[in-house]
């Protein structure tokens, strides 16, 4: 990566997942129910069945807007912490080192180190929370390319890391080979992301085409 340039080709941006409200399930009053209402109540049973069967898939259809929303929430933050870092990485190395002492560079590469070090945490924290979300099986693919994602990062901050370390040690051909190991693994980093965001416009076209289906009317 160019310390002049260190914004990926094509400038990534990462998508974001849209904003979706989920319904609030209303306060029920309390019932208090008669000897008369409890005989009335067995004469409605077999209603009772038929709207459980629906009221079952307007449940299933709450409870998977709510994973949904789980899962965008965690990519949002997620987003919003890398972004922070990415920042403190870019400002970093577009600092000019020509006119550095000795003693100065090296304290420029500690810092980097450190902000590579916490990018490093930062990405492996929200991995593990996306990954463990519960999600319906349309989202499963986007799910799979954003954790992808986070590993390939996790990884360019690995190396970030680990060039600084060894320049250093003045091992400066080992500082190369972990930058442009760093590189690659941003470019896999950049690739996952299109990928998630490929897998998400699916889930969401499937959401739109499922949501749009009747349900069918209760037999007579």
């Amino acid at each position: 990566m160019d310390p002049d340039t260190p914004e990926p080709s094509g400038g990534l941006k990462i998508p974001k997942l849209p904003d979706l409200e989920i319904p609030k399930l209303p306060n029920l009053p309390k019932i208090t129910v008669t000897r008369k209402q409890a005989l009335t109540a067995v004469g409605t049973a077999v209603f009772v069945v038929v709207v459980a069967v629906i009221g079952g898939a307007i449940l299933l259809n709450y409870t998977q807007n709510q994973q949904v929303a789980a899962f965008s929430s965690h990519v949002a933050a997620s987003e919003a912490d890398i972004f922070q870092v990415y920042d403190k990485i870019a400002v970093h190395m577009r600092i000019p080192t020509n006119d550095l002492s000795v003693a100065e560079c090296d304290a420029h590469m500690r810092e980097f180190a450190a902000i590579a070090r916490y990018g490093r945490d930062v990405t492996a924290y929200h991995r593990q929370i996306v990954a463990a979300d519960t999600i319906p099986e349309a989202y499963t693919g986007a799910q799979s390319a954003y954790v992808r994602a986070l590993d390939n990062l996790n990884r360019a901050f690995t190396f970030w890391s680990s060039a600084a370390g060894a320049y250093e040690m003045r091992d400066y051909a080992a500082a190369n080979r972990n930058l442009a190991d760093a590189d690659e693994a941003w470019r896999a980093y950049a690739a996952a992301i299109t990928d998630y965001d490929r897998e998400l416009r699916a889930a969401e076209e499937e959401g739109t085409e499922e949501g749009g289906e009747e349900v069918p009317p209760p037999p007579a």
